[in-house]
């Protein structure tokens, strides 16, 4: 009888501890961090941002030197990515996430 109930008293315990680990795993991503929006330029090894962009509108605009990684976050469909000042010439199409060298484009145009 004992041990019937040690049993029941284990496996109690052991489903308890189940259901409030599926709990923890199920709370909605949401819950747990915010969502970027717009378009971010790091440093080469994402860990410096340099560049921020909420809302892009296609125009051209100057890319920062240090500039070397790109994150289209959502509300970004592509980025476009230039060697001139002023956006002439050919255009890389780097969609929303992509690592390049430092200096190697001076302007960019996102979508």
């Amino acid at each position: 009888m004992r041990r019937t109930r040690a049993r029941i008293g284990v496996g109690l315990i052991a489903s308890t501890v189940l259901a409030v680990g599926l709990g923890i795993a199920a709370t909605p991503a949401s819950a747990v961090s915010t969502e970027e929006t717009g378009l971010t330029f790091y440093d080469s090894t994402f860990t410096t941002p340099v560049l921020q962009l909420d809302t892009p509108t296609g125009e051209c605009l100057a890319l920062p030197a240090a500039a070397g990684a790109l994150v289209g976050w959502s509300g970004v469909s592509d980025v476009v990515t230039y060697r001139s000042a002023d956006c002439t010439g050919y255009g890389v199409s780097s969609g929303t996430l992509a690592t390049f060298t430092p200096g190697r484009y001076q302007s960019f145009r996102a979508f």
